[in-house]
């Protein structure tokens, strides 16, 4: 295109008057039978993968993309994808310099409209819209990718997966084997059945390859994710009751936890799982703090150990006046580490103070709808002005310092 320009533009040295230059646009019927190609193509996809072989499903690929469509098969196999249906809705973005030479100046990104969900595990599907690069051939549209914008694009559509799935959870780890992850998983779901013995699953858990592929999954903005290892979320970014509830791992931070500190944070996310956190309105400090602390109950974590950042914070600034706020514990904010584990030193002081079962009935009964002013009354007693001078106490203590 910019050699293109560049011709015109030496046509027309020496005019007396500047002269616009449109690109040349696709005409309407073409418009028209891209549409129809693409949907023929999603279409043979859905059956291939619900009804179909491996050999039916690469058979839509387009050159270079058999191997691919080849692991599309294999993971919608594992996963046992159900509930599938794939919609072309328009044109996409159009396709960079480098997309072109390789795949042609007539191929295009689409817009689909995509459900599936993880049969026996999903309540209901997974709605999102998703791109798919087509590639037009004499036998219809091909397809040669899936993803790669602004829009979702599942982990299942993109990498080789190894899956690992049982009664109670599903792992699906991209480009690679589970190693340690089965393991965490299944330790997670103990270590929430202790404190919570009625909601232990299904725990989901999907590990992206790359931290580029947690965003395109996310549909993140770059770096919004760069200082959290997991982090539990629907599948389709939806905060309806029942939607698919998933955890996803930032391999660039996990990948560099040690064993202890990786199980902390596999049952800290089984438990947002167990508790249905991704449709409660909860106070950030109760949510993640009552995490951490069904992460860290038996954990074997010494205080001055799992506490290390925010003691050392009390110890130059000194004990925080209020609990944690949820601009405190944003993903961005400064000090993120300490924010958390003040968190969870506040659940552990309530815990405590009033127990382990008035704990959860406390975090209970906020996640119903009740303010925590409110639960402070009525679950302990107490004023939430009164748990934090105690608390404040408590910390001086841990910390070393004068009150």
């Amino acid at each position: 295109m910019l050699a293109l320009l560049a011709l015109f533009a030496g046509l027309l040295t020496g005019c007396d008057r500047e002269a616009d230059i449109t690109p040349p646009t696709a005409s309407k019927d073409a418009v028209g039978s891209r549409a129809g190609q693409a949907q023929k193509a999603l279409d043979g996809l859905v059956s291939a993968l619900q009804r179909g072989t491996r050999e039916d499903t690469v058979a839509l690929a387009a050159p270079d993309s058999h191997e691919l469509l080849g692991w599309v098969h294999d993971n919608a196999t594992a996963l046992r994808i159900a509930d599938l249906s794939m919609r072309y809705v328009d044109e996409g973005e159009q396709l960079d310099a480098g997309e072109r030479a390789a795949l042609g100046e007539d191929a295009w990104r689409g817009s689909v409209q995509l459900e599936y969900g993880y049969g026996g595990l999903d309540q209901s599907p997974a709605r999102i819209e998703t791109s798919v690069v087509f590639v037009p051939t004499p036998d219809g549209a091909r397809i040669a990718s899936f993803g790669g914008t602004d829009e979702r694009s599942p982990l299942w559509l993109v990498d080789r997966l190894s899956v690992v799935r049982t009664k109670e959870s599903l792992l699906a780890v991209a480009g690679g084997s589970p190693g340690r992850y089965a393991g965490l998983v299944s330790r997670a779901l103990r270590q929430v059945r202790r404190i919570l013995p009625e909601r232990a699953g299904p725990l989901l858990v999907e590990v992206p390859n790359t931290r580029a592929q947690l965003d395109d999954a996310l549909r993140s903005e770059p770096g919004q994710y760069d200082n959290i290892a997991a982090v539990t979320t629907t599948a389709d970014g939806s905060l309806t009751p029942g939607a698919p509830v998933r955890v996803f791992i930032n391999p660039a931070v996990f990948g560099k936890l040690k064993q202890r500190g990786a199980q902390v944070v596999m049952s800290h996310e089984a438990t947002h799982v167990a508790t249905d956190a991704s449709f409660n309105s909860l106070p950030t400090w109760l949510l993640e703090g009552f995490a951490d602390f069904v992460a860290l109950d038996h954990a074997g974590v010494p205080v001055n150990v799992a506490a290390r950042q925010i003691l050392g914070r009390i110890r130059k600034e000194g004990a925080p006046r209020a609990l944690p706020t949820s601009e405190d514990l944003d993903p961005t904010a400064t000090g993120l580490g300490a924010t958390y584990e003040e968190a969870w030193l506040a659940c552990r002081f309530l815990a405590q103070e009033y127990g382990t079962p008035q704990l959860v009935r406390f975090y209970r009964k906020v996640s119903g709808g009740a303010s925590a002013q409110e639960a402070f009354r009525s679950e302990l007693g107490t004023t939430q002005r009164a748990f934090v001078a105690h608390w404040r106490v408590d910390l001086a203590g841990l910390a070393g310092v004068a009150r």
